[in-house]
């Protein structure tokens, strides 16, 4: 039966090369690929789509107008039963 010598020296050269890369990562020598975090106090303007997979803290105010998001002023309706709901606007800050 043929050894493939060829094939199990180049896989061990790639975990090699893998397990030097992330000791480097963790020294800190090689840059990690990983998400900014933005803090401010200052308003920002952000353009283009923004991905957030936590929970967001606003403080102050935010225009969501809700009648260009459902059609209704401070109201949903229900697809199902075609009943109206009031969204609860309130101020945490009050």
């Amino acid at each position: 039966m043929e050894q493939h010598y060829g094939f199990l020296k180049n896989m061990l050269i790639l975990i090699a090369i893998g397990i030097w890369i992330i000791v480097l990562q963790n020294a800190g020598l090689i840059p990690q690929l990983k998400p900014t975090l933005i803090a401010t106090d200052q308003p920002i303007a952000i353009k283009g789509l923004v991905e957030v997979e936590n929970t967001v803290f606003i403080k102050g105010q935010v225009d969501a107008n809700l009648e260009s998001i459902n059609g209704h002023n401070k109201f949903y309706k229900d697809p199902r039963t075609d009943d109206y709901y009031v969204i609860p606007v309130t101020d945490p800050y009050e």
